[in-house]
């Protein structure tokens, strides 16, 4: 009986995220275009205009992903020092404040640091790759931890650190580089606010245009169908080097050796950040005239600043739910997770269009002109990290309390709700964040969904910037940046009373 409760109570908790967040407006967006019987606007062919964003959109995503691993590596080597980064609490804090931060902030900044002339396509890059290299580094060091410490050791008596990493590390970690990469390739190809910051087109931005422009919805799914190609790729390509990660862990391969952190990396690393948040963020807030800008801007959009991120919270709390939920349930547990998986990672635009089809209509009213659609819209855009994050808490690391239970008859459920969660709290309440701060700064999705009641402040954001409303654009950003603070405080709270465990 004590197994049985558990996991009916996750299955009813996945059920009610994946059914009316992800499986429903899957369904309904296609059948709306299927009833609706007519070819989209064009015809059923590829412009070489789309052709060319498209291109625009995989090369700008694939050098945004190969500098940003190059610029997490310093970081991966600190973390990969030691196995958790519950040992790690202030560096943990550094890169969550970082990833937290909307990344269309970062754009602003340095859009003030560097001259007008300089190419906003390498602006853009760049800032996407200060913004996530907190991701390689993690992955990486995780991965790290678990097999690259023995072949660190090993190299490392015959030759110096730096070289020890690159030659038997890297070679070691590859899989790691790799998943860390296609995760970072898909957020930035399905990414709005940075391209749109930077003044640029790209594919997500123009699926924005075109299912604003039209009322069908083959003429936003057609033209998707490239992009979610794309993502479908590299989606396939996560989740089976995420397997194969996941066997570094049963395997015993690990090792208690500490890895040396030379001083001049710790250095490289601390560089990093400050070029990635200090510097932006810090030109923003040199640049404002006045204090009293940031008060004014406070007393104006107040009310809009709460409801985002209440919404945004609250969709990631739902996010990581639904992913326990998900590695809890058997039977449908695999269609499951690929349907959440290339639902969440579609253009935002193309999910918008989805939740349009599954909630416009009479019976379901109550929920498409309130705030509860805009909330399943950020669930429906980013529940696939909060999978993410459930999978790695399950698959964490075997304990002897976990094969104790398991030779005492526990099950999967009473495993993960009992032990793991509590375990792994700190990683759930990162995954949670992580959600909440990329729906904060969700633009396309959420403008399909707008509701009368509040505007979600990333598009306050984007109506500031193309009003030339400087004043008002910095204070709302530092405001989005102070917001990251204190979840990063808690992160740094949780990780301690973890390790003081």
């Amino acid at each position: 009986m004590n197994g049985v409760l558990p996991n009916l109570a996750l299955r009813a908790l996945f059920l009610c995220v994946f059914i009316p967040a992800v499986l429903w407006p899957a369904v309904a967006l296609i059948g709306q275009c299927i009833t609706q019987g007519e070819p989209p606007d064009g015809g059923f062919t590829f412009t070489p205009r789309q052709l060319g964003l498209l291109w625009r959109s995989v090369w700008m995503s694939g050098c945004a992903t190969g500098l940003c691993l190059v610029a997490s590596l310093p970081g991966a080597f600190v973390v990969g020092r030691v196995r958790r980064l519950s040992q790690r609490p202030i560096l943990t804090a550094a890169m969550m404040v970082l990833l937290l931060s909307p990344p269309a902030v970062y754009a602003f900044g340095w859009e003030r640091i560097l001259p007008p002339t300089f190419n906003p396509l390498v602006r853009c890059v760049g800032v996407w790759a200060l913004w996530a290299w907190p991701i390689p580094a993690m992955i990486i060091g995780m991965g790290w931890s678990r097999v690259g410490a023995s072949a660190y050791e090993a190299a490392s008596l015959e030759a110096s650190p730096s070289t020890a990493f690159f030659r038997a590390v890297l070679p070691v970690l590859r899989r790691y580089v790799i998943l860390s990469g296609l995760i970072l390739f898909v957020l930035y190809f399905n990414d709005y606010g940075v391209p749109h910051a930077c003044g640029l087109l790209v594919y997500a931005t123009e699926l924005l245009g075109w299912s604003t422009s039209s009322t069908r919805s083959i003429d936003t799914v057609w033209p998707s169908l490239p992009s979610i190609s794309v993502t479908l790729l590299a989606l396939i390509g996560v989740l089976l080097l995420w397997s194969r990660c996941a066997d570094d862990n049963n395997a015993d391969i690990h090792t208690t050796a500490a890895v040396p952190t030379t001083g001049g990396l710790k250095l490289v690393a601390l560089i990093c950040f400050f070029v990635s948040w200090g510097l932006p963020t810090g030109v923003l807030a040199a640049g404002l005239a006045s204090p009293d800008t940031m008060i004014t801007a406070f007393q104006t959009y107040a009310s809009d600043l709460v409801w985002s991120v209440s919404l945004a919270g609250l969709a990631g709390l739902a996010a990581v739910a639904m992913g326990l939920g998900l590695v809890a349930t058997r039977g449908i547990r695999s269609p499951a997770l690929v349907i959440a998986m290339v639902f969440g990672a579609l253009p935002g635009a193309l999910i918008g269009q989805a939740l349009v089809a599954a909630y416009n209509h009479a019976p379901l009213a109550w929920m498409y002109d309130n705030w509860p659609i805009v909330a399943m819209s950020y669930v429906s855009r980013f529940s696939w990290i909060g999978v993410l994050t459930a999978i790695v808490v399950e698959q964490g690391q075997t304990s002897d309390m976990i094969a104790q239970a398991r030779v005492d008859g526990a099950t999967r459920a009473s495993i993960l709700t009992r032990i793991q969660i509590p375990l792994h709290g700190s990683l759930l309440l990162c995954g949670a964040c992580v959600v909440g701060a990329l729906a904060v700064a969700d633009v396309a999705t959420s403008k399909l969904v707008r509701v009368p009641g509040f505007s979600p402040i990333a598009h306050i954001l984007i109506e500031k910037f193309h009003r030339f409303e400087d004043g008002m654009l910095v204070s709302l950003s530092l405001w989005l940046v102070a917001i990251t603070i204190p979840p990063a405080l808690l992160m740094v709270y949780a990780l301690r009373l973890r390790r003081s465990a």
